[in-house]
C-alpha cells in the first residue's frame, strides 16, 4: 500500500515537472513569435509613391495612399510624392499593419515649387530695384546741388564784374551865374534889344527909368 502511495507521488511530480517546461517554452515560443512579427516603419515622406510602396511592402506592410491636396484618383504611383506618413518613422507596428500615406501630385508640387521659386526671384527683384532707385534719385539730388551751386556762384561773379565795370554817375558842373549886364543909357539898351527894362531883371538901372515906374527906357 505504502508502495502504490510512492508511485502515485513521483507520478505527479513528473507529470507537473513536464507541464511546467512545456508552458515556459510555449511563453517563450509566443514571445518570439510577437519580436519576429514587430517592424520599425522606415520614413518615407518625399519618396515617390511607388518607392515608399515597395519599402513598405518589403518589411510586410499594407499602405493606402489618399491625396490630401484635391482628393483625386491616384493612378500612376511614380506620379505622386508621399507628403506625411501614419505610422510615422521609427514607430513599432506589427507585420501586416496598414501604413496611411498622404500624397501629392509631381506636377503639382513642381507647378507650387515653380511659383515659390518666381515669388522669390521677383521679391529679390523689386528689392533691387528700389536700391537701385534710392541710389539714383540721390546721384540725382546731389548733381541737381552742384548744379544750382555753380548757377549761383556764377551769378556772384557776374554781379562782381558788372559793379566793377560800372561808370561813375556824371556830375555835371553848375552852370556859371550869368554876368552882370549894364546899359549906359536907353540907346545902348535898345540897340541889344533889351528896352524896356523892367526892374529886376539885368541891366536895369534908375539912371534908365528917369520916370520911377519901376521901367527903363519906356519913353
Amino acid at each position: 500500500m505504502k508502495k502504490t502511495l510512492i508511485l502515485v507521488v513521483l507520478t505527479g511530480l513528473i507529470l507537473t515537472g513536464c507541464s511546467g517546461k512545456q508552458a515556459s517554452a510555449t511563453a517563450t515560443a509566443t514571445a518570439d513569435a510577437v519580436t519576429v512579427d514587430a517592424v520599425t516603419v522606415p520614413a518615407v515622406t518625399s519618396l515617390t509613391l511607388d518607392k515608399a510602396t515597395d519599402q513598405l511592402e518589403d518589411l510586410g506592410l499594407k499602405v493606402e495612399a489618399v491625396d490630401t491636396a484635391d482628393d483625386k484618383m491616384i493612378l500612376s504611383e511614380k506620379n505622386w510624392q508621399v507628403t506625411s506618413q501614419d505610422a510615422t518613422e521609427g514607430a513599432q507596428v506589427a507585420k501586416g499593419s496598414t501604413v496611411h500615406l498622404g500624397v501629392k501630385n509631381l506636377e503639382k508640387a513642381a507647378a507650387e515649387k515653380a511659383a515659390a521659386d518666381k515669388a522669390a526671384a521677383d521679391k529679390v527683384a523689386a528689392e533691387a530695384a528700389a536700391a537701385a532707385k534710392v541710389v539714383a534719385d540721390k546721384a540725382a539730388a546731389d548733381q541737381a546741388a552742384v548744379q544750382l551751386a555753380a548757377e549761383q556762384a556764377a551769378a556772384q561773379k557776374a554781379a562782381a564784374e558788372q559793379a566793377a565795370v560800372k561808370p561813375a554817375p556824371v556830375v555835371q558842373a553848375p552852370a556859371p551865374a550869368p554876368a552882370a549886364v549894364s546899359y549906359a543909357n536907353c540907346t545902348a539898351a535898345r540897340q541889344a534889344g533889351a528896352a524896356p527894362i523892367y526892374a529886376g531883371t539885368p541891366g536895369y538901372g534908375k539912371h534908365l527909368d528917369r520916370d520911377g515906374d519901376g521901367i527903363g527906357c519906356d519913353k
